[in-house]
């Protein structure tokens, strides 16, 4: 090709008049319409590989949109600006049932998410990681830009306020169960990695028109790696150092929940719907030993309130659903495990009662009489359960109230203590714990509880009790897959009685079954099959992770230090 037929390529024509007019071509990726088309197909590509669609293979390539035009920005200020506005996108789409609860909430809450899409995007571009370079330093950029992105999964889910591990790259891989089984090594960010990788080779081919001779190592390196974490995870899946456990009853009641921390039911109701379907489940199958209720379904039967309403005369519904819950214990000869609320520290305020201590609590109730076992939840919801900076920064605070579901801060709920890892146990010494809600989206809480002791996992399950009567949609199937990675991290399996759904049951390899649909009610019954493998995972935490944040660190900092040697050296260079 000759000089002057190259540069005829690099011109677009337009007609001023009878004339034509040549300008210098603008690729696609460079034209602000281009990226937004661009950014349109990330966030469709990213939505369908979550539940409820799973098309995991999508999110194999759904980065890659975002990443050309994280390539195509002109300084790493306009990758953050453009990653920032593809985040909008992508968690406006699949986290808009938050509307149902708070509208500025969710406004708010999406603003923020998004920032970390625009900080991958900064460090991204800063590093260059995405310009051409030789085989091996291709291989090195694709690694750096799986790391950053496992990186800032991590940091999001960890912090502010406790985070929100909520929709990350791996959740999208549990149809495929054979990659996620990696993630007894390195958690969910093991899995988020090796996806991430991927989508970085296919956008470092495509920049590079398709020939594969420029990312030929990286292809390779790719494919090899990709083998090994599938190999890995059939080798995990196919082992069977399972042993029968204890049969499991868990409820699912179907109640709408309102935004004021009110049931679409009265507790009477609610209560008669527990224990009818319970005892009717006990009859036909006298082989339970543990029933299971949802999330916040029992009024506060802590004795401290018990006693409390007694004295005046108002404590009937909550004695009578303590007393249930005995006798169902003692008759069938189960445990029984109740989400419930916990209130202590009465006060008056107008003409009714508050609690100034109120927790989110499970009350676990024995054969043998024991009843005041009791988990607090640890972890709780930023804006729905607790609003921060009360003390700290008031105005702050008062803006938190006006975007919580509630208007005001009488719902609000105190955690429990960070150490109370409470561990109940059950005959044949089965042991289990207890994440309340999204604390099973809380991987390093979950690990905490599970960890080692005496050479022994503390506990041998999983029960999450969870309301999501709040949401709609896609919210149920997605925390469902997120709840899946608890169990294959920590090689324990779980049993999820959710109000609304979905319930049911997950094996340590992540395999589900028994389930009921959302947005129905019933009852499912599962024989759990416990496991005695010890993952790297329980033992050493987010190892994984922190090598990712520390890979992203020192990128982040190379870049500046190139920054501010370019600066150096154009002020030296001006006249």
């Amino acid at each position: 090709m000759s000089p002057q037929m190259g540069q005829k390529n690099r011109l677009a024509y337009r007609r001023e008049g009878a004339q034509e007019v040549e300008e210098p071509y603008v690729p696609i990726p460079q034209r602000w319409w281009g990226k937004i088309l661009l950014l349109l197909a990330t966030v469709v590509l990213f939505s369908l590989a979550f539940a409820p669609f799973k098309q995991f293979y999508m999110a194999w390539v759904a980065l890659v949109p975002w990443l050309i035009v994280v390539r195509h920005s002109r300084s790493s200020v306009t990758a953050f600006l453009w990653s920032w506005v593809g985040g909008v996108g992508f968690f406006t789409a699949n986290m808009w049932w938050l509307a149902y609860v708070t509208g500025p909430g969710m406004i708010a809450l999406i603003a923020v998410l998004a920032l970390y899409w625009g900080a991958v995007g900064a460090v991204v571009r800063g590093a260059k990681l995405l310009e051409p370079r030789g085989q091996w330093g291709t291989l090195g950029a694709i690694l750096g830009v799986a790391a950053i992105w496992a990186a800032l999964e991590w940091l999001r889910g960890t912090w502010p306020l406790g985070g929100l591990a909520w929709s990350y790259l791996g959740h999208s891989q549990t149809p495929f169960l054979a990659v996620c089984q990696v993630a007894d090594i390195g958690g969910i960010y093991a899995v988020s990695f090796w996806a991430a990788l991927v989508n970085a080779f296919v956008a470092v081919w495509f920049l590079a028109r398709l020939n594969i001779r420029p990312v030929a190592v990286s292809g390779i390196s790719v494919l090899a790696l990709t083998i090994i974490v599938v190999g890995y995870g059939l080798f995990r899946m196919n082992q069977a150092p399972h042993t029968p456990g204890p049969r499991v009853l868990v409820v699912q009641p179907n109640y709408l929940q309102r935004n004021t921390g009110e049931k679409g039911a009265e507790e009477e109701e609610i209560l008669h719907f527990h224990v009818q379907q319970t005892v009717a489940a006990l009859q036909k199958d006298p082989s339970i030993n543990l029933v299971v209720w949802s999330e916040t379904m029992m009024p506060p039967i802590n004795p401290e309130s018990r006693r409390y309403f007694t004295s005046r005369g108002q404590g009937t519904l909550l004695e009578v659903a303590h007393r249930s819950l005995l006798e169902i214990s003692r008759r069938y000869n189960v445990a029984v495990l109740a989400g419930g609320v916990f209130d202590d520290q009465w006060g008056i305020k107008g003409e009714y009662y508050f609690a100034k201590d109120r927790r989110n609590s499970a009350y676990f109730y024995t054969p043998s009489g024991m009843s005041d076992l009791r988990y607090d939840k640890i972890h709780l919801v930023p804006f729905g359960e607790s609003l921060p900076f009360r003390n700290t920064l008031p105005p702050l605070y008062r803006l938190f109230v006006y975007l919580s579901p509630y208007g005001n801060d009488d719902f609000t709920l105190n955690p429990g203590d960070d150490n109370a890892l409470t561990v109940f146990a059950m005959r044949n010494d089965w042991r289990f714990v207890t994440p309340i809600c999204f604390e099973d989206m809380d991987a390093p809480l979950l690990r905490r509880m599970l960890a080692v002791e005496n050479g022994r996992k503390r506990a041998d399950f999983i029960v999450n009790i969870t309301n999501d009567g709040w949401f709609k949609y896609n919210e149920m199937p997605q925390h469902f897959q997120a709840a899946v990675f608890r169990s294959i991290e920590n090689r324990v399996p779980t049993a999820r009685s959710v109000n609304t759904g979905i319930s049911g049951f997950i094996d340590s390899n992540g395999r589900a079954a028994d389930t009921i649909s959302p947005s129905t009610e019933g009852v499912a019954v599962h024989t759990l099959m416990l496991d005695g493998r010890i993952s790297f995972y329980t033992r050493f935490r987010d190892v994984f992770a922190y090598l990712c944040a520390a890979a992203t660190l020192g990128l982040t900092i190379a870049s500046l230090w190139r920054w501010w040697n370019h600066r150096r050296l154009v002020r030296r260079s001006a006249p």
